[in-house]
């Protein structure tokens, strides 16, 4: 019975011992890669990995860091004009947190470039497009709001750093460097503005026209409405070319896509519906004829109804299985 007892007692040190050194050396290999990510950070606000780093560093369990990885494809043949602007956008979140006073070894930033020896990374997470943001957490399996959304909220760095906040409970504030281009445009044109409003001050009449001001205000509504600053956002294609039928679309067939013809022809027919808005509703009294001052109502009806009727059919084309038509299908 002692015999037994003591066999036990040996065993269960030396299983304890087995632990403890199985942990020392995890301790150990955590230490180099931590040590080795500091490394790489104090050089680039973004690591850029290959794939079997990827894995090494991101992917390989236990870590106490979280990742937050950019898979993209910045090499000038793929032609992903959004890819540039995303790693921009992406650049400037990566620098707000590398030069913050909260910086610590709890979040890194990393960058997997599918033609920079990625193709096994992008197969791995199983991605057909570009670019793609993921979030690998400290414990426990990923779940569908690892996965950024780039369609639905873009890539601006102040919306991946909400994401951010709500995967890793890091705040970061970003801070994007001055525009000095921008600076040194508007400074000449201001100058040159006040110079000319100096010497023809007689002349500002037009200033306090208020139809003038209608028109200005009008047309900056047209482009708000139209979508010009999701395509300043996004950055999509002026057009789609069919590569089976040769054929050229203007409108994307998904309501969460545009492309910039779309938004040009939006604006025009928008434009079409005030002018509609207004024949109807003014009296223009620079036609003599009583004949024509009855028959302008009429037209803007006519443009309205017309206008709104293709307006529905591009919002019902956009929207599948919306159930609604007028005039047009």
């Amino acid at each position: 019975m002692k015999m037994a007892f003591s066999t036990w007692r040996q065993l269960l040190l030396l299983a304890a011992l087995c632990w403890f050194a199985s942990g020392q050396k995890t301790s150990k290999k955590l230490e180099s890669r931590v040590a080795q990510l500091l490394e790489w950070n104090a050089k680039r606000s973004i690591i850029t990995l290959s794939s079997d780093k990827f894995n090494t560093y991101v992917r390989s369990k236990p870590r106490n860091y979280s990742v937050i990885a950019m898979l993209t494809a910045l090499k000038p043949q793929r032609q992903c004009t959004v890819c540039k602007e995303a790693y921009d956008e992406y650049l400037i979140l990566a620098n707000s947190w590398r030069f913050s006073q909260q910086y610590s070894t709890e979040l890194f930033f990393v960058m997997v470039d599918i033609d920079e020896d990625g193709m096994d990374a992008f197969q791995q997470l199983h991605l057909t497009t570009a670019p793609t943001y993921f979030h690998f957490p400290v414990s426990g399996k990923r779940k569908q709001e690892d996965r950024y959304d780039v369609s639905r909220h873009g890539y601006q760095a102040e919306t991946l750093g909400k994401w951010v906040a709500d995967r890793t409970g890091i705040q970061i504030s970003v801070m994007r460097p001055p525009n000095y281009t921008l600076l040194m445009i508007w400074i000449p044109v201001i100058i040159l503005a006040t110079i000319v409003g100096y010497f023809k001050r007689e002349n500002l009449h037009v200033l306090y026209n208020t139809r003038y001001w209608a028109v200005a205000a009008m047309a900056w509504v047209f482009i708000m409405l139209s979508g010009q600053m999701w395509n300043h956002i996004r950055g999509p294609p002026f057009a789609h070319r069919n590569p089976q039928t040769g054929e050229t679309g203007y409108f994307s067939g998904t309501s969460q896509f545009q492309f910039i013809a779309e938004t040009y022809i939006v604006l025009g027919l928008y434009a079409l519906i005030s002018v509609g808005m207004i024949l109807m509703n003014e009296k223009f009294d620079v036609f003599e004829d009583m004949g024509v001052q009855k028959v302008t109502p009429m037209i803007g009806l006519g443009l309205v109804v017309l206008v709104f009727a293709y307006l529905l059919s591009i919002f019902r084309m956009k929207y599948q299985g919306y159930p609604y038509s007028f005039l047009f299908r």
